[in-house]
């Protein structure tokens, strides 16, 4: 029986013959294959991913408009930084192109997301115009206001930490220099947030990408050495790590959310006195004229003016956000309220400074104060809920006498003596105040208030005898002001016709309400000149801090003790349960006189603020002369966007002491009082040194249950960590230093060969130029038993690499440059260790 043939046997004579393959598909193919591996595209969305999450927390945050356009120039970054390391090019080649091609794409990205039905062309111009505008202004010390460039600032950073991250990956297999980088920046996101958004989630998602990243680095290191050692593995090893280190990822975020969290108590303070220390204040002080125009809402703590120095800077920008709400007892309505955190008694250079004797503490509530005997005043209870999510100070109304909670506190004593002073109930000068544990969001405190109602007809008659710590501390650098705003200061006094102390501080606290602009967006000083005089006599506008800076030291000239007080203005007033709901901008300075007899009272010379009447005041605007200020000998220059002239926002006087935001209408908004000094007079600004005030001397209003000893613990731990986080840092920095300074031009193999040389010389290897690789290698392991295998992995594989034909595998080289990193490793502890133990047998 015959059966038919296979189809498979006999091809069909009309069939068409099989077409070859289309060049071009093979060669993507084969260009695939040569550039990614097994895992590649993994990694790349893991990287891609971790990277997103800081742009996230940073769109969240809300900074500035256009933060979605980091998240292209992430991705384009990462897919390119990519192709350079599977490159043949050089670190620094790679980074110079790197460089190019992000400043290509960060052009396009921005050019096309400008707004407006713009051509290409178009929209480059106006990019560029932007660009130009912004430089042109801050070069001439003016105020950035373009979030475009901030826009880009961050774009660019985000760029480099792509390529940095994909470089250290795929080139240098170290996974933590990749992953650092944007932690720390997402971590610093973190804590400059002060709104309600969870950022914190950000986190989370960061190391749910970092920690699977870490293990897919990691076994893909310990497949290849398998490959190399000819191990057999499953297939799906690699997979299930991925599930299972996923799953305790997962499982290791949850149990850490669940933990308690430590109070860091009074660590804060320090790294705000850290951040405040002249070159970071510096660079602070920078960014915040390069982009003052972010809308986020700054850092996040409302601890605002709570460290030992206030500085006269550039602009400032606070938020609407909700800071703590304070019930009084009794009526105030007839009261101009204050919540003060700390006073400021010494001026040098542009900077407030507060210095004091003696820290007291107390961890349980209870501690009080003797403030002195003095009339005018009555107490008053306030009970302060915070909405923060963290702060230490105390918030008060002034003069804080007894707190409800433990506290730490910064004082004098009255009369000079030491610590005891406040254990035997002496008089005191309390600076500032803090919370012995922070305070967080929904804590609540109470603190009694010792408040001056004293009326304007009580103040008058104070004479000008002051006790001896008042005007020891509170006259400081009156003596040294510049001769024109002395000279000023006197005709302010002289024109009034003011002849007591209470009257003279309000003639100055109206003449600068009535003749100093108020703006927020001022430049920062010069340095060439006392930022008082370039705010009285110069740009004539400013906020509070200038406001107060000028009335307190024009005070201090006529030997009236006064002092800068700093904290918050009285807020909004709720007369359904009498309570004041306080905002991060009602942040305020203010000025506070002392009256013999009476005590501190409170001035308010800034110009946006309510004027600050008591029963019995008179206006002496209507006095003063129309004159104007002679300008300092070197004008500074104002930002490119100029501010409205002053007649337009400049606040009407008003006769009658009311609670109106007005002045009286009897005086003209032209009135400005002048100096008549010479043409040729030119003020200078002389600094004088400060001495550094001793640290105060720290003593316990109680018996210590032990939370000293746990301070003392912590903060001998911190040293010791710091010590050891340096001393890592130092030997890192030794270890590039040795093995990398001169060889950029070399691939991992070579550099290893040649790192074999350095640690010899290191040693005292004898071995020369002659010497073939052999040679040296025997040399080395001799000297050097312990290295004996990784010296000779890299000894043959420098030979392959140097001598053999090179490569068309491209596997087979990126292999043998992975196994070199690997050997120098283990090559590195062996000559360590035996220069350690030679050390130890000469010694």
């Amino acid at each position: 029986m015959a059966y038919p043939q296979s189809r498979r046997s006999t091809p069909l004579p009309d069939r068409q013959p099989q077409r070859r393959p289309n060049r071009i598909q093979q060669a993507i193919v084969q260009a695939w294959r040569r550039t990614f591996t097994r895992g590649d595209m993994l990694t790349l969305f893991l990287v891609n991913a971790l990277l997103w999450m800081p742009a996230f927390a940073l769109n969240t945050a809300d900074w500035a408009d256009g933060l979605g356009t980091l998240y292209p120039v992430i991705t384009i970054s990462v897919l390119l930084s990519f192709l350079l390391a599977r490159s043949y090019y050089s670190e620094l080649l790679a980074l110079v192109l790197s460089a190019i091609y992000g400043f290509a794409t960060i052009t396009l990205v921005y050019t096309l997301s400008l707004p407006g039905p713009f051509t290409l062309q178009g929209r480059l111009q106006e990019l560029g115009d932007r660009l130009s505008r912004w430089g042109e202004t801050v070069s001439n010390n003016g105020v950035g206001t373009d979030n475009l460039v901030f826009v880009i600032f961050l774009a660019v950073l985000f760029w480099f930490l792509a390529h940095n991250a994909i470089w250290h990956l795929i080139r240098l297999n170290r996974v933590w220099l990749a992953i650092l980088p944007p932690g720390f920046i997402l971590i610093t996101i973190i804590m400059a947030y002060s709104g309600n958004a969870r950022l914190d989630l950000f986190l989370l998602g960061f190391l749910l990408c970092a920690l699977p990243l870490t293990i897919q680095v990691n076994i893909e290191a310990r497949e290849y050495q398998w490959y190399r050692l000819r191990v057999k593995y499953p297939r799906n090893l690699r997979t299930n790590f991925l599930r299972l280190g996923t799953a305790m990822t997962i499982m290791a975020v949850l149990f850490g959310l669940a933990l308690p969290i430590q109070d860091g108590n009074g660590y804060w303070d320090e790294i705000k006195e850290f951040l405040g220390n002249d070159p970071l204040a510096k660079i602070n002080d920078l960014f915040a004229r390069l982009f003052s125009s972010l809308e986020g809402p700054g850092i996040a703590t409302a601890d605002y003016y709570g460290g030992d120095r206030l500085d006269l800077t550039g602009p400032v920008q606070l938020s609407d956000r909700e800071v703590m709400r304070i019930g009084v007892e009794g009526n105030t309505s007839d009261l101009r309220l204050y919540w003060r955190s700390t006073v400021f008694d010494t001026y040098q250079n542009g900077t407030w400074t507060h210095n004091r004797s003696v820290r007291a503490y107390k961890d349980s509530p209870g501690m009080s104060f003797n403030l002195g005997d003095y009339a005018g005043r009555r107490d008053l209870v306030q009970n302060v809920e915070m909405f923060i999510s963290a702060s230490s100070l105390i918030y008060a109304a002034p003069q804080p006498r007894e707190m409800g909670l433990g506290v730490d506190a910064e004082l004098n004593c009255v009369p000079e003596g030491g610590p005891e002073c406040v254990r035997r109930n002496q008089e005191v000068d309390v600076a500032i105040i803090r919370a012995r544990d922070p305070l967080r969001e929904g804590d609540d405190y109470t603190v009694t208030s010792s408040i001056s109602v004293a009326s304007a007809d009580e103040l008058r008659p104070a004479d000008n005898i002051y006790p001896e710590w008042v005007t020891r501390t509170y006259l400081q650098g009156g003596g040294s002001i510049s001769g024109e705003l002395r000279s000023l200061t006197e005709q302010i006094v002289s024109q009034s016709g003011a002849a007591t102390p209470y009257d003279k501080a309000k003639a100055v606290e109206q003449w600068l309400r009535a003749n100093i602009l108020y703006n927020e967006k001022i430049p920062t000083p010069p340095s060439n000149v006392d930022p008082i005089d370039w705010f009285i006599f110069d740009i004539r506008e400013g906020y509070c801090n200038y406001y107060s800076s000028a009335m307190v030291m024009m005070l201090r000239s006529q030997g009236i003790p006064s002092r800068m007080a700093a904290g918050f203005a009285e807020g909004t007033y709720s007369p359904n349960d009498g309570s004041y709901l306080v905002r991060e901008n009602d942040a305020h300075t203010w000025v506070e006189v002392f009256f013999s007899g009476f005590g501190w009272v409170e001035f308010e010379p800034t110009a946006d603020e309510l004027p600050l009447n008591r029963p019995g005041d008179v206006s002496f605007n209507s006095t003063f002369p129309t004159i104007t200020p002679m300008p300092t000998s070197t004008p500074t220059s104002l930002p490119t966007n100029t501010l409205p002239p002053p007649q337009q926002n400049s606040p009407t006087p008003s006769p009658t002491p009311t609670q109106s935001p007005t002045l009286p209408p009897n005086v003209t908004p032209t009135v400005t009082p002048t100096l008549t000094p010479t043409p040729t007079f030119t003020p200078t600004f002389t600094p004088t040194a400060t001495p550094i005030p001793p640290e105060p001397q720290a003593t316990s209003l109680e018996t210590d249950s032990g939370a000293g000893f746990w301070r003392v613990f912590l903060t001998i731990l911190g040293i010791i960590l710091a010590t050891l986080l340096l001393i890592v840092l130092i030997i890192a920095f030794v270890i590039w230093w040795v093995e990398h300074r001169g060889l950029g031009g070399l691939n991992p193999v070579q550099k290893a060969y040649a790192r074999l040389g350095i640690y010899g010389n290191w040693l005292g290897v004898g071995v020369h130029n002659r010497m073939t690789p052999e040679e040296r290698r025997q040399v080395f392991v001799d000297e050097v038993p312990e290295g004996q295998h990784p010296i000779t992995d890299i000894t043959h594989l420098y030979i392959h690499d140097r001598f053999a034909p090179p490569a068309a595998d491209h596997d087979a080289q990126r292999e043998a440059e992975h196994v070199a990193s690997n050997a120098w490793t283990k090559a590195r502890v062996a000559f360590i260790r035996e220069k350690l133990h030679r050390w130890l047998r000469r010694s």
